[in-house]
């Protein structure tokens, strides 16, 4: 009994060529629309920095020093130094009762006294 090797048949490159062409036709208006449509357009505005930092400072009742909040395409970054974990995570809680669906960085160092 000999062994036999069955292979698929290859398509003829015409035939790969249009259904890849049929792919790209398909595909490139989702493409588009994703180039098309801005980043920031993914969440609601972002809040005031003023108004975050505010908030941030009665929240942690001044216990986080140093703030700064910015703004920008990609989300809303806060900056300031607490003296322990416990804090930040607060600071992250008070930031997403405002803005829940935007991207958050928190970049507040703990500092133990």
């Amino acid at each position: 009994m000999s062994l036999q090797i069955l292979q698929k048949p290859r398509r003829a490159f015409a035939e790969e060529t249009s259904i890849l062409d049929g792919l790209r036709k398909s595909l490139s208006p989702v493409v588009e629309e994703k180039v098309s449509a801005p980043a920031f357009s993914k969440w609601e505005s972002c809040p005031e920095p003023a108004e975050l930092e505010t908030e941030i400072v009665s929240g942690t009742h001044q216990q986080v020093r140093n703030i700064k909040v910015r703004c920008d395409h990609s989300g809303i970054t806060v900056y300031g130094v607490s003296s322990s974990y416990y804090l930040k995570q607060l600071v992250t809680t008070i930031v997403q009762t405002f803005a829940p669906s935007v991207p958050l960085m928190n970049r507040v160092m703990v500092q133990a006294k």
